[in-house]
């Protein structure tokens, strides 16, 4: 072969390994992989970086859960595809992460797709959402040393760019805003909140009344040096049926005293070192965590009860040697037709220990906000935005420090809820609020938005709302077909 040929040829092969080199670095690189069809919903097709980030995102959230105990069952350090999720089912945690990623892009792909459809778009405040999502990005990445990439590769895998990030960030919050706009726009009449309230008036009504609880178990015996002493199953059960004998006749003692006229209150001072607990002139909705639960509820809600009825109710838990008396009264039962009122705040932190320096500094930033938000347009759009970008209430900066239905249980600090419920208070109102009552103090700058429906009625909507919603949703993805393309085997 002449020395021509071989040059050529030589030629050639160079050109080949040259461009199997480039093409192994790019492969190397993840290029052709996350942009690969992992995932279609709808006729709309996601990368395997889309289905990585939702991955990673519920792998993080498992191991924090897992980490303060929340969550067995999961190793952090070990292989998702190498740890049993569901033993029954055999389900690893690679198969819980990956199906959870699939089923939050389902549902977020029907949302924003009916959301097409209806002609929605992004409100101003979504679109501010949106931009602080990304510029927080930007800046926490940086302050932790690394670039846009290196961060989000990181956190949610090698594919994800921050391309992919803005993609799902932009979508998230559609979908978020559609649903929320789509279930306060939900409406019902007099006529359906009543015949609701008729059906479900025990678990709406608010009760009045008081209870003093009595325990009886087994004391702990212990010798000269401290040491317990360990007893038989036949001495636990006699000295537990004493204690339960004593407990009944300190109830029945106290039930006596009730009946005869005496205070509650006075009875839970005197009584303190014999009863268990006391809850005294306590109001609660029926439906209510505190209440609904509770042995003494049937016979509250019981629509014979007259106020000053005075009751011993028990529950049973000899099992494990304890058994409670509970000397209840009951001291009425109204529907509850206080006011509420829908408000937006922006929370100024002075901090979990303020100084009256650390105060004044929160009220003159709150001042400053205020001052800036007047000299605007000074509408509410206005403010949910300034809201979103300049709040410490991080459980109400989504919706741009919005509440709904504060009322006088509502739990919020006194100055607060008072501000909110002020009866001259008209829509457009503004004004600084002291915070010295919760864990983190400071000011809130407020923005009143307009009175709600009574107590009452505010919970039915909600209510109903809710479920509506949940059936909605259920609707929306019941028959969609999500289908794993050839991408999926490079997500974990």
């Amino acid at each position: 072969q002449s020395s021509k040929g071989k040059r050529v040829i030589y030629i050639i092969l160079g050109v080949v390994i040259a461009a199997l080199a480039v093409a192994l670095l790019v492969w190397d690189s993840g290029f052709f992989q996350k942009r690969a069809v992992a995932l279609t919903v709808d006729g709309e097709d996601y990368t395997v970086a889309d289905v990585q980030f939702y991955y990673n995102t519920y792998y993080k959230q498992t191991a924090m859960a897992a980490g303060y105990g929340l969550v067995e069952g999961f190793d952090s350090t070990v292989d998702p595809k190498d740890q049993i999720q569901d033993e029954e089912t055999g389900t690893t945690w690679h198969d819980y992460f990956l199906q959870s990623a699939i089923d939050a892009l389902t549902e977020n792909t029907m949302i924003r797709h009916e959301a097409e459809e209806q002609g929605y778009t992004l409100s101003a405040l979504g679109q501010a959402y949106v931009d602080q999502q990304l510029e927080q990005l930007e800046s926490t990445a940086r302050s932790s040393g690394y670039s846009v990439k290196s961060y989000l590769n990181l956190n949610f895998g090698s594919y994800v760019d921050k391309a992919t990030y803005t993609k799902i960030v932009t979508n998230d919050a559609i979908a978020t805003y559609y649903q929320n706009d789509r279930q306060n726009g939900l409406t019902y009449s007099d006529e359906e909140l009543e015949a609701y309230y008729q059906e479900h008036a025990d678990e709406l009504d608010t009760y009045n009344y008081s209870v003093l609880t009595i325990q009886a178990n087994v004391p702990t015996e212990t010798d000269e040096e401290g040491n317990t002493v360990e007893m038989t199953d036949e001495e636990k059960q006699a000295a537990f049926d004493t204690a339960k004998a004593e407990a009944q006749a300190l109830a029945q003692e106290l039930q006596q005293k009730v009946s005869s006229g005496s205070d509650m209150q006075a009875l839970a001072d005197e009584y303190k070192d014999k009863l268990y607990s006391s809850t005294v002139h306590s109001t609660a909705m029926g439906n209510s965590s505190a209440l609904s639960s509770a042995p003494y509820a049937e016979w509250l809600f019981d629509s014979a009860r007259q106020n000053g009825d005075v009751s011993i109710q028990e529950n049973d838990r000899s099992d494990s040697y304890v058994y409670n008396y509970y000397v209840v009264q009951f001291e009425g039962r109204q529907r509850d037709e206080s006011a509420t009122a829908d408000v937006r705040h922006i929370f100024v932190s002075a901090g979990s220990t303020p100084t009256d320096e650390t105060f004044a500094t929160a009220e003159e930033t709150a001042q400053t906000l205020l001052d800036q938000f007047k000299s605007g347009s000074a509408t509410e759009e206005d403010f949910a935005i300034m809201a979103l970008q300049n709040t410490a209430d991080t459980s109400s900066a989504e919706s741009g420090g919005l509440y709904t239905g504060v009322s006088a249980s509502s739990g919020f600090v006194d100055t607060f809820t008072d501000w909110c419920l002020d009866s001259s208070r008209q829509p457009g109102d503004t004004g600084l609020v002291k915070n010295e009552g919760s864990s983190s103090q400071g000011w809130h700058v407020m923005y009143f938005v307009g009175w709600d429906d009574p107590t009452w009625k505010l919970s039915i909507r909600s209510t109903k709302a809710s479920e509506d919603m949940t059936q909605w949703l259920e609707e929306l993805t019941a028959d969609v077909e999500a289908t794993q393309g050839s991408g999926m085997k490079y997500v974990a």
